[in-house]
């Protein structure tokens, strides 16, 4: 399964960058060039998707809902881990009818910062950096070349937008522009940078 686009996510010492392109294409035919691949689900996390468009803003939709459901009832909001494990089940639970979209669950609770990192069917990987996507490979050279693990988040902004950049120029489904959002204790930061047409 191919999935559309390039999304990343990279943990910091003091936060989480997740970043997109924001090209929509079908079939060699370019749909969207103006997507959002990253959304904050919390003040304290995020998720990005690779792949089907209407899949992606289903899962937000139903991510947002349980993050809600789950204020409501707790009385605090969710943790990354938690966030992580509930898109875990979802995607679990349709594995005769996947959702087609790799999926990236970052954010900051008491633990600190975590990036984890989902298939399709809902296996759930935490790591310090990850690439989804078609451009994933390339956006990968540039991160495990350039990563350290004493990395701070404006420097993991910096990465992120060369390792998006980089998937755009070899990748012909990523493209047109970056979406970055910055997740820190202080709560989540969104960032669009359009590309000149």
């Amino acid at each position: 399964m191919a999935n559309g686009g390039t999304t990343i996510g990279i943990k910091a010492v003091d936060g989480v960058v997740l970043a997109g392109e924001k090209r929509i294409s079908y079939n060699g035919f370019i749909l969207s060039k103006a997507a959002r691949k990253v959304h904050p689900i919390t003040d304290h996390v995020g998720v990005a998707f690779a792949g089907l468009y209407g899949d992606t803003q289903m899962l937000v939709r139903m991510l947002k809902t349980e993050a809600q459901y789950y204020h409501l009832e707790i009385g605090k909001e969710i943790s990354v881990r938690a966030l992580a494990k509930v898109l875990s089940n979802i995607l679990y639970s349709y594995k005769l009818f996947p959702f087609y979209a790799e999926s990236i669950v970052g954010g900051v609770d008491e633990k600190g910062p975590q990036v984890y990192v989902l298939d399709p069917v809902g296996s759930l990987i935490e790591d310090d950096y990850t690439a989804t996507g078609t451009g994933a490979p390339l956006a990968m050279g540039v991160i495990e070349t350039n990563y350290r693990k004493d990395i701070k988040v404006e420097e993991a902004v910096e990465l992120a937008k060369k390792a998006i950049e980089e998937a755009i120029r070899r990748d012909a489904i990523s493209g047109d522009g970056i979406d970055l959002l910055v997740i820190t204790r202080e709560g989540y930061k969104l960032e669009e940078i359009l590309f000149k047409r």
